[in-house]
């Protein structure tokens, strides 16, 4: 290679590697904060399209997944997962997949303890729980029993909430048999 080649290689990493030294220490700066509205908007059209396919029972299993896509592309802190999370699980159910079904609805439950909501963690609870009993999970339904009945000690609940899911839990004992034969 020619000197003066190499020279002007040199004096252009020297020139390359200065304009640079901005963005690399740009770089070790905090970041802006990231918006996600891209991942709402794509969230809430797969919400949209699953409700308009949940109407027919032939595509409840399209519907189901569809919520869980729109559940999954939510934020944490977002409500709206729950309630499709319970969705595709009562989908999943009703379409003969009770396995898939017991999941969701699980997550389901724990996305609404995570965030807080103690009668819709209940509620999903005891949902999970009844489909473990139908499933002869027998420990699997009084662990989820037990998590609801834990929720509906709640100091964050009135009377009429309390009541209206230790209502919905009366049957546990019916439940729990049934799961043991």
């Amino acid at each position: 290679m020619y000197t003066q080649t190499r020279n002007y290689l040199f004096a252009g990493g020297i020139l390359f590697a200065i304009a640079a030294a901005p963005v690399v220490a740009s770089a070790q700066q905090t970041l802006a904060p990231v918006r996600v509205t891209a991942n709402i908007a794509h969230a809430d059209r797969l919400a949209s399209e699953a409700d308009s396919l949940s109407r027919y029972l032939t595509h409840f299993k399209k519907a189901a997944k569809l919520y869980e896509m729109s559940a999954e592309a939510r934020p944490a802190g977002d409500m709206k997962a729950f309630t499709y999370l319970r969705s595709a699980a009562f989908l999943r159910y009703d379409s003969g997949d009770k396995r898939s079904g017991l999941v969701l609805m699980e997550q389901a439950a724990q996305r609404a303890a995570d965030l807080g909501d103690v009668i819709a963690a209940a509620n999903a609870y005891i949902d999970a729980a009844l489909i473990a009993g139908e499933l002869k999970e027998a420990p699997r339904a009084q662990d989820l029993s037990r998590r609801a009945a834990l929720l509906a000690k709640s100091p964050l609940l009135d009377g009429a909430q309390r009541s209206a899911l230790l209502g919905r839990m009366s049957g546990w004992r019916a439940v729990t048999e049934v799961a043991m034969r």
